[in-house]
């Protein structure tokens, strides 16, 4: 066994690695949340959405966990007099400062951490609830219209669908494509990874339920014995959808210390009815299956809408891609990014459509020292988002980017 992953890493590695210059949209040498927060490794954004308006105009979001109760908002978007500045542009909170009270108070967001952009100009957002794993409300899925900037939908989860203060959300995927053409954009099911809990949860918004789903391939590779901390015991870390236009759909996920892709049957996840069936899982081993071995670890992963699978590679500062309608083996794992400046470890990796309806992909990389307590030196980048056409990366042509063909880049003051 070890030889085969050694033989697969080797492979992977093996490809001829050029350097990718993506473009930068934003880097913070100081991530300040005004109200005197000056500190910027105080705070650690974990995700990212890009929003393209009809008329080319974009908003970045960005989510910023609470690990204190001092963090004055934990969802925002770069003011919009700063989308063109590439250092250390200005924050505000979303959808403004009246949903970011006390975090002991339940009514507004306690804790953002994903968020995902439909296709109906909605924002979803995962709220965790906690404060530094201290569990001060209970985990909530909110829905707000992108347009007005309001909310739409507010779900809290169901005390069994998560574990207080142990329950970490690392991935967030929505799926429209069963509800009909009526209510396409009134439903929609929401994927959330819950990688110290080990398991999935879906929620869907037409019928406003949610259910837990549990697997042994949904947690860590070592797991019996062991303490759920640290990133070695991460479980489910990623999720991902086949393209809505295929008929047969799966959805796909990695452990963060795991080596293999596992896929299911999207209809087999949707099964509200099944799932509350004592110990179902064991039953359904077949359904999920094992692709194959990268011999390497991902961390963050998304698909596009032509069956692409990108997965940003742990240490390697590289950017991998497969083909669902392929074998999953080294050779058939592309590197189609490498940039070990811009890509470290990536918490957040989204494909957002921009004004001409291409997709682009987006990362949100930072310093991995920034995540074990380290300080880095004040004028060094800890966190950055890059980005690049899908189709300039799977051409290995120069990135290009909607922003830049509407937003004059400039310097901060």
């Amino acid at each position: 066994m070890i030889v085969v992953l050694l033989s697969m890493l080797c492979a992977v590695q093996a490809q001829k690695l050029a350097l990718k210059e993506l473009h930068t949209l934003h880097q913070w040498t100081n991530l300040s949340l005004g109200d005197g927060q000056a500190l910027g490794n105080r705070f650690l954004p974990v995700d990212l959405d890009i929003e393209y308006g009809d008329e080319g105009r974009h908003r970045t979001f960005l989510t910023i966990p609470r690990l204190g109760m001092a963090t004055p908002f934990t969802l925002a978007t770069v003011v919009s007099d700063d989308n063109g500045i590439v250092e250390n542009p200005r924050l505000e909170p979303y959808p403004n400062k009246d949903w970011h009270v006390p975090p002991n108070n339940c009514s507004g967001i306690t804790s953002a951490i994903r968020t995902y952009i439909d296709q109906c100009w909605r924002l979803w957002v995962v709220d965790s609830g906690q404060v530094n794993s201290l569990q001060l409300c209970p985990p909530q899925v909110l829905t707000f219209d992108l347009v007005r900037d309001e909310l739409i939908q507010r779900h809290s989860l169901p005390s069994n669908t998560y574990t207080p203060s142990v329950s970490i959300f690392t991935a967030l995927v929505v799926d429209l494509a069963d509800i009909g053409a009526p209510n396409r954009c009134v439903g929609g099911k929401a994927y959330i990874a819950d990688a110290w809990g080990y398991g999935l949860i879906v929620f869907d918004s037409l019928t406003g339920r949610s259910w837990r789903i549990e697997h042994e391939s949904m947690r860590p590779l070592s797991f019996v014995g062991l303490a759920r901390s640290g990133s070695s015991q991460a479980g489910i870390f990623t999720v991902s959808l086949s393209p809505s236009e295929e008929e047969d759909r799966f959805l796909y996920f990695h452990t963060l210390n795991g080596f293999n892709e596992v896929k299911v049957s999207l209809a087999v996840i949707n099964n509200e009815t099944l799932w509350k069936i004592p110990n179902v899982s064991i039953s359904l081993d077949d359904r999920f299956r094992i692709l194959g071995t990268r011999g390497i670890q991902c961390e963050s992963e998304v698909m596009d809408q032509s069956g692409n699978l990108f997965c940003s590679l742990i240490s390697l500062g590289a950017l991998i891609k497969w083909e669902e309608s392929s074998n999953y083996t080294a050779d058939d794992l592309r590197v189609v990014a490498y940039n070990p400046h811009k890509i470290k470890f990536v918490t957040g990796l989204k494909i957002n459509r921009n004004s001409q309806g291409e997709e682009e992909l987006w990362a949100l990389s930072s310093d991995p020292k920034l995540f074990v307590g380290s300080a880095l030196p004040e004028n060094e980048v800890k966190f950055q988002i890059v980005g690049c056409r899908t189709a300039d990366l799977l051409a290995n042509t120069p990135c290009t980017v909607g922003v830049t063909e509407t937003t004059p880049t400039k310097v901060a003051d």
